[in-house]
């Protein structure tokens, strides 16, 4: 697996999640936009991660 792909895959996710949950804020209120931003987060995670894991 190329290592700087999958970081680059999981930041680009997060940054459309971002954009996603501010849609989701105005179909659903507060909670749609909470809960994209903690989606959004899931992705950042990941990509740090991928990121500082060990190369295997």
């Amino acid at each position: 697996m190329n290592k700087k792909a999958a970081v680059f895959a999981c930041r680009f996710t997060g940054f459309i999640g971002l954009l996603v949950s501010l849609l989701f804020w105005y179909m659903y209120g507060l909670s749609g936009l909470v809960l994209g931003c903690i989606g959004s987060m899931v992705w950042f995670g990941l990509g740090w991660y991928v990121q500082h894991s060990a190369n295997t």
